[in-house]
């Protein structure tokens, strides 16, 4: 094997389940309902079994190409995010206060 990238590495595994779990966002910023959600992560499980005995690495490597290209095409443009995580709605709300005074001088 010329190739430096072997199947059924911890390697790859790491970055087939990153994808896996990229695929099931995408899938979901796109869903406004949960069976739908559910019917589409259930065709991704498919296709991701269906490529899951690959053995040869340029086949793995294309694969992995492939499913990035696509990703990046179904991409949403405006993805769910969680109201308490960074860019969320309630992100920072409740800031504690400032143990400084807020308006500087001796009242």
């Amino acid at each position: 094997m010329s190739s430096s990238i072997l199947p059924f590495t911890e390697a790859n595994s790491k970055r087939v389940a990153s994808l896996f779990r990229r695929a099931l966002r995408t899938a979901f910023d796109s869903s406004l309902k949960f069976d739908a959600y559910r019917n589409e992560t259930i065709k991704i499980r498919a296709q991701f079994e269906a490529n899951k005995n690959i053995n040869n690495p340029s086949d793995l490597e294309e694969a992995i190409a492939r499913t990035e290209r696509k990703l990046e095409e179904w991409k949403h443009p405006d993805p769910y995010i969680t109201p308490c995580r960074p860019g969320g709605t309630k992100y920072q709300r409740n800031l504690p206060s400032p143990d400084e005074p807020v308006v500087p001088g001796n009242w």
